[in-house]
């Protein structure tokens, strides 16, 4: 018997975006007069976009929990409601009001908001876009930031930044590692403000000194020249040179190099710009000197016509990950269009534009390559 509890329709899920929970939260007592509390949910996502069963299926599909009072755990499974079962589920439904009218109301009040929560997710490619914000909610300004940032040279004269972090505890002989970020991102993909321990706090905490290079194809006003990750190969040498300079010794250093920043590092070690006997090791993640482009990305390379010509005869060279309402009609066309950027499972579908915009203009990679 159902004692008390609360049941919430299409909340937010916290763990997944775009994913909306059917909970149920309630206390019950047994045939054997114990207490037991019910927790379930039901998950309602775009991968049911378009397939009334996969609807249906999320809709009538409850995760169970079942605990004691002193929250130990005595039961975990998944509860499928059967089609007649749900009929008798409507039968028990009983609006309220005052009199028919208002009944009516009730019930057509509840059926609209019901509706209306499914088809955001059955029609997810057509719902409404997301726009990008400048907001500060959720940053933690308590961040260590960078001791120094310097500004360094290529040889072909290009500048780009070098970010330094010194550890918390210094040592005679203290360890250094090389951070090297993708394209379009800089020193942030690394000491993101928004989660508890970011990757430069960790190393910094364990007595390294931490540097981040910006090459030309991060992001940086130098991206606008059309340089290319091979280029940038350039900027990361210039870099070590920088930190074997600052430690006054030729001492290998340890770098940790992801997406197009890796692919800069590679190309860089093999056709000799970068010297092996600089770097003690690598950690590097997406992709190293082998990429494997999954079909959408092999199925742009083969266009006969390539993409930046498609894009830069009538817009111009620079592609911009953002966008916003204000922005030009072609702009607004290109977003309206890739709603239906091909996704590799229907899960995946969101509507945001700059997540739209990254995939069209990175697109994605089968495998990870690491290089210990």
């Amino acid at each position: 018997m159902v004692l008390r509890g609360d049941f919430q329709l299409f909340n937010q899920d916290p763990r997944t975006p775009d994913t909306k929970n059917l909970t149920y939260d309630f206390d019950m007592i047994s045939t054997r007069g114990e207490k037991i509390h019910f927790n379930g949910y039901k998950i309602v996502d775009p991968s049911v976009a378009f397939s009334p069963l996969a609807t249906w299926r999320a809709t009538s599909t409850l995760y169970v929990t079942l605990t004691k009072p002193d929250n130990q755990v005595i039961g975990r499974g998944m509860l499928h409601i059967q089609p007649p079962d749900f009929g008798s589920q409507l039968a028990t439904f009983t609006p309220s009001g005052a009199n028919v009218l208002s009944k009516l109301r009730s019930a057509g009040e509840f059926l609209s908001y019901f509706t209306q929560n499914v088809a955001s997710v059955f029609f997810a490619p057509f719902s409404r876009l997301q726009w990008p914000t400048t907001t500060y909610v959720g940053y933690d300004t308590r961040k260590h930031r960078p001791t120094q940032t310097l500004k360094i040279f290529a040889d072909d004269k290009v500048p780009s930044t070098l970010q330094v972090w010194d550890p918390h505890v210094s040592t005679t002989r203290t360890a250094k590692v090389l951070f090297i970020p993708g394209a379009a991102v800089d020193h942030q993909i690394f000491a993101l403000p928004t989660i508890k321990t970011n990757a430069v706090e960790y190393f910094v905490a364990a007595g390294f000194q931490v540097f981040c290079v910006t090459h030309r194809v991060g992001k940086t006003p130098v991206a606008e020249k059309g340089y290319t990750t091979f280029d940038a190969r350039l900027d990361i040498k210039a870099a070590l040179e920088e930190i074997r300079r600052i430690q006054g010794s030729p001492e290998p250093i340890y770098v940790i190099a992801h997406c197009a920043g890796s692919l800069a590092l590679s190309m860089g070690l093999l056709d000799g710009t970068i010297p092996a006997s600089w770097i003690s090791g690598i950690t590097a993640s997406n992709v190293f000197m082998t990429p494997i482009f999954g079909k959408v990305n092999l199925a742009k390379g083969r266009l006969p016509l390539p993409l930046t010509k498609i894009y830069g005869t009538p817009i111009g060279p620079w592609f911009s990950c953002i966008s916003s309402p204000q922005d030009t009609y072609l702009q607004q066309l290109l977003n309206q269009a890739l709603r239906l950027y091909p996704v590799e499972a229907m899960g995946e579908i969101c509507n945001s534009v700059v997540c739209h915009r990254s995939d069209l203009a990175f697109g994605r990679y089968v495998v990870f390559r690491f290089l210990f």
